[in-house]
């Protein structure tokens, strides 16, 4: 999550203490950024459901607590970026955060064989 903090903490338009990092946006095309959202938090959701066993009792629903945290952080890093010079908050950003999530979390319910319960 620090490392998602980190980048939409990256300022939209160049700054002065800025300059190598704001070369992010100008590389990669916007469209690609957006898309980018949903294995970031794909890979966020995997990461919280391969880490909450060791939290949580053996009946604990992990793969809505995973979707839960992942799609909830989503939502606030976009309120985040509220507060970052040059960005905004996205309706599509968050839903394609969450997209990554809930696709995530189903591909483990899938390699599992138990609904996503075990990792």
């Amino acid at each position: 999550m620090g490392g998602i903090f980190w980048l939409s903490s990256i300022p939209g338009e160049p700054t002065p203490q800025t300059p190598d990092v704001n070369t992010l946006f100008v590389l990669i095309p916007p469209k690609l950024q957006n898309l980018l959202h949903v294995p970031m938090f794909g890979v966020l959701a995997w990461l919280w459901h391969w880490s909450l066993p060791a939290w949580l009792p053996r009946a604990a629903p992990l793969g809505a607590i995973a979707f839960l945290l992942a799609a909830g952080y989503g939502i606030i890093d976009e309120l985040h970026q509220l507060a970052v010079p040059g960005r905004y908050a996205s309706l599509t950003d968050v839903l394609l955060n969450v997209l990554g999530a809930a696709i995530a979390l189903w591909i483990c319910g899938r390699l599992n064989g138990s609904g996503g319960a075990q990792v």
